[in-house]
C-alpha cells in the first residue's frame, strides 16, 4: 500500500478537518443543549468588551426648555484573553491493516479508508470530550489542564466578577419549604443580574448526591404525593434521571466525568459536578456563554477563521504508516459568570 496517497486531494489537511467537523456529535450534555455559543476568530486572542449601560428614568420638563443632558455615560473596558492549544498525535500503521479482518466480516480485510474513519472518530471524541471538560470547569470557576492540577484561568478573575452561592436547607426536617425558598432566591437573583441578557428559564445540573437529598426532603415528597400529570415526571415514582420542572426550575441529574491518563500510567478522573452540589445556569442567553476557536498553526490556516478541530496528516518514513496530528485552539468563557450559581446543601 502506498501511503503517499495521503497527500493527494482525498486526504489533504483541509479534507480531514472537514471530515471531523461534519461528523455527528453525540457526546456532551452542554454541547447538546447549546449553552455555549461557538464562534471562529482569526486571532490567537479573544477581545471581549465588558460594558455597563445605565438606564435612568427621564424626568418631566417644560415645553421649549432644553432637554436635560445624559449625565451617566456608558462605561466599558476590553478584556484580551488567549485561546489554549490542545494537540495530540495518533498513528495509523501499515502493520495495523496487515491480515486484519474487517469488523463484522468473515472474508473482507480491513481497508485503509475504514481504518482512517475509525481514527478520525477517536480524534473527534477526544477533542469534543476535552471541550466538554473545559466547559464544566468554566461553569465552576477554575479551568484546569487535563491533569486537574494546573489552573489555566479563573473565569471570575478574568471577568472581574464574584461567584454567587446559594444554600438549600434540604436536611432540616423542620424547614417548611427549603426548596421553594432557595428557588425564589435563585430566580430573583437571575432576574436582577441578567442586565440586558434574555433569560427564558433556569436549569440546575445536579449531582447524584444533591438530587438524592432533594428527593428525600419532606416538603419535596409531599408536593408530589397527589401529583398526576401524564406528560410530566413524578419524582416520587419515576426515575430522577429524567429532567423535570419544579418550582420554576428545570432539574437535570448529571453524573458526567472525563479521564486523563498520565505518563506513569495512572488515571485521573474528573467529575463535572462536585458531590452533593448543583450548578444553576440561565437558558436563552445570547452572550453569557461563549466558545472561541483560533486558526491552526500551518501556512494554509494563517489568518483564516478558526475551526473546532484541525487534523494534519504526515506520511512516516519508509511508508510505514501515517501520523495524524490533531489540534484545537479554543477558549470557553462565561462572559457573565455571575449568572452561574453554585448550589450547595446546608450543613
Amino acid at each position: 500500500m502506498n501511503l503517499s496517497a495521503l497527500i493527494d486531494e482525498r486526504y489533504t489537511s483541509l479534507d480531514l478537518t472537514q471530515a471531523i467537523t461534519k461528523r455527528t456529535n453525540e457526546y456532551g450534555l452542554l454541547n447538546a443543549m447549546g449553552l455555549f455559543k461557538e464562534e471562529g476568530i482569526v486571532d490567537r486572542n479573544v477581545k471581549i468588551e465588558v460594558g455597563e449601560v445605565s438606564i435612568n428614568i427621564i424626568p418631566t420638563s417644560q415645553i421649549g426648555t432644553p432637554a436635560p443632558a445624559d449625565n451617566a455615560p456608558d462605561t466599558g473596558n476590553v478584556r484580551i484573553l488567549p485561546t489554549f492549544r490542545h494537540a495530540k498525535m495518533h498513528t495509523l500503521l501499515a502493520e495495523e491493516l496487515q491480515g486484519k479482518r474487517k469488523f463484522g466480516s468473515n472474508d473482507e480485510t480491513e481497508s485503509f479508508d475504514s481504518a482512517m474513519v475509525k481514527k478520525l472518530d477517536k480524534i473527534q471524541r477526544e477533542h469534543r470530550q476535552t471541550k466538554e471538560f473545559r466547559r464544566w470547569h468554566a461553569l465552576r470557576g477554575n479551568v484546569y489542564d487535563a491533569d486537574g492540577v494546573k489552573v489555566l484561568y479563573n473565569v471570575y478573575t478574568l471577568m472581574g466578577e464574584t461567584q454567587k452561592v446559594i444554600e438549600w436547607d434540604l436536611d432540616n426536617v423542620n424547614a417548611i419549604d427549603p426548596i421553594n425558598r432557595g428557588n425564589d432566591e435563585l430566580l430573583d437573583y437571575m432576574e436582577q443580574n441578567a442586565l440586558g441578557e434574555m433569560v427564558t428559564g433556569v436549569v440546575k445540573f445536579c449531582s447524584a448526591g444533591y438530587m438524592t437529598k432533594m428527593q428525600e426532603n419532606k416538603a419535596f415528597r409531599e408536593a408530589y404525593t397527589y401529583w398526576s400529570n401524564g406528560g410530566e415526571a413524578n419524582p416520587n415514582r419515576d426515575t430522577l434521571r429524567r429532567p423535570f420542572y419544579f418550582k420554576g426550575v428545570t432539574y437535570i441529574r448529571h453524573i458526567g466525568q472525563a479521564s486523563f491518563k498520565k505518563k506513569d500510567g495512572s488515571v485521573v478522573t474528573h467529575k463535572f459536578i462536585p458531590d452533593n452540589e448543583a450548578i444553576a445556569v440561565p437558558m436563552g442567553t445570547e452572550e453569557a456563554f461563549r466558545t472561541f476557536f483560533s486558526p491552526g498553526e500551518t501556512m494554509g490556516t494563517v489568518n483564516t477563521i478558526g475551526e473546532e478541530i484541525y487534523v494534519m496528516p504526515h506520511v512516516m518514513k519508509l511508508d510505514a504508516g501515517v501520523e495524524l496530528h490533531s489540534f484545537s485552539y479554543a477558549l470557553d468563557i462565561p462572559t457573565k459568570p455571575r449568572l452561574v450559581v453554585r448550589c450547595t446543601v446546608k450543613a
